[in-house]
């Protein structure tokens, strides 16, 4: 229950800290020392900016100056811990050890396990930890229709899929103790929050924390870590000291207002994925970043031109190659749930679809082989190696454009048009 003569005993008690009088503190917050008096003795409250306004110059959370006991029993010498536990136990991965490098899928199958929102159980109860979350979010995030660099990822459908919202805060917007308040507060409340790096290391599940918040503790995902993706056990959490300290975005997850059907976020995602495969123009500073169709023949031209120069190396297969597979991969696995999620898809077109890229994967697994032993070719043979590449390439392409007239008239006799 909300206190209003604690809160005036930490306002007295913080602008002492900060060796302010009462007529000092008002000065600088505009307002009249009888305003500061009434705030301390409890007869009155700041309105919410001027709590604000309040925190900037005591320098600590709003959080500090409404809810001093919470904040005080973090502030104790013990190392006070707070950890969440999931809704219903999850069991242990049991897909596929490789591929799983899309981070943000893996992340989002973890909030589903979290919230115990998977119907399929095991015979002790847990929840099935597979790759099939992590398939519908590869395409319902748009993220296994880009290569290096994918187009936006469409996160609210992946979150509306599981009746959950979210707010984004930028950490330049915070001073560090409400950075840190934010997140405790937010765990506290039985929510965990995501904590998105800008550099390149751990986006952080964090359902837990010590060490007054500065040591967060979760799960870490990482773009390309296939092991570290697929290692989804909340009884095995680990310690992220220091969280706070680079820049970062936090992602404030909540109960959202509404809850999309999978039918619909499905749906949403074949349109796009249709519309962003069959894309032929270049975007992105180098020829491997995008989407699409164009992905093909810029491909084979910097495979042509590295010919032409008689290069000693393989430059640009690799990490492409892999990504190549294990996107067409999940295309390829999305499109045959989707026979099974959408009514009235047309299953004879979907079918010859996927087996268009039943042969694209055929040749990507061919390409990520070459890829794999890329430096153990003698340089006498690697052009023969790029000319059979670029004719694999040239040939998925012819295939996926196949694929594609196929999808859409799937789509087309679905909607009617």
């Amino acid at each position: 229950m909300f206190d209003v003569k604690k809160m005036g005993e930490q306002i007295a008690h913080l602008r002492r800290e900060h060796n302010y009088t009462q007529e000092q503190l008002a000065e600088k917050l505009k307002v009249s020392p009888q305003a500061v008096s009434k705030w301390e003795n409890g007869k009155a409250i700041p309105e919410t900016p001027m709590l604000y306004d309040l925190s900037k110059l005591l320098n600590c959370s709003v959080d500090r100056i409404l809810d001093p006991l919470s904040c005080a029993l973090r502030n104790m010498d013990f190392d006070y811990e707070f950890v969440l536990k999931p809704r219903i136990p999850a069991a242990e991965y049991s897909g596929p050890e490789w591929p799983k490098s899309i981070s943000s899928a893996s992340l989002l199958a973890a909030i589903k396990l979290f919230f115990g929102l998977e119907q399929r159980k095991d015979i002790k109860g847990c929840q099935i930890n597979d790759d099939e979350e992590y398939i519908l979010q590869s395409a319902i995030t748009n993220i296994c229709f880009g290569y290096s660099y994918a187009p936006e990822p469409c996160i609210h459908d992946s979150f509306l899929l599981y009746g959950l919202d979210y707010e984004l805060h930028k950490k330049t917007d915070y001073a560090e103790e409400e950075w840190i308040a934010l997140a405790c507060k937010q765990i506290e409340h039985g929510y965990p929050v995501i904590v998105i790096p800008k550099e390149y290391t751990d986006t952080i599940l964090a359902i837990g924390f010590s060490d007054h918040g500065r040591t967060l503790k979760g799960l870490g995902f990482l773009e390309g870590d296939d092991q570290k993706n697929a290692g989804i056990n909340f009884d095995q959490l680990h310690q992220y000291p220091g969280w706070y300290k680079p820049d970062c975005d936090m992602m404030i997850i909540k109960p959202a207002s509404e809850k999309m059907s999978l039918e619909q976020a499905c749906d949403h995602a074949l349109h796009r994925g249709i519309k962003l495969l069959s894309n032929t123009e270049h975007c992105g500073e180098d020829k491997m970043q995008g989407y699409g169709l164009v992905i093909y023949q810029n491909w084979c031209d910097l495979l042509r031109e590295e010919n032409q120069r008689d290069a000693d190396q393989m430059e640009c297969i690799f990490p492409h190659a892999f990504i190549h597979y294990e996107n067409k991969l999940r295309t390829k696995q999305f499109f045959e749930r989707c026979q099974n999620i959408i009514p009235g898809i047309n299953q004879e077109l979907m079918t010859l679809a996927i087996s268009q890229y039943n042969d694209i994967i055929s040749s990507a697994t061919e390409i990520a082989t070459i890829a794999h032993e890329r430096n153990s070719y003698a340089k006498d043979s690697l052009k023969e190696k790029r000319n059979h590449i670029m004719e694999m390439l040239r040939r998925s392409c012819e295939q996926e454009e196949l694929a594609l007239s196929y999808l859409q008239k799937a789509v087309s006799i679905r909607s009617g048009s």
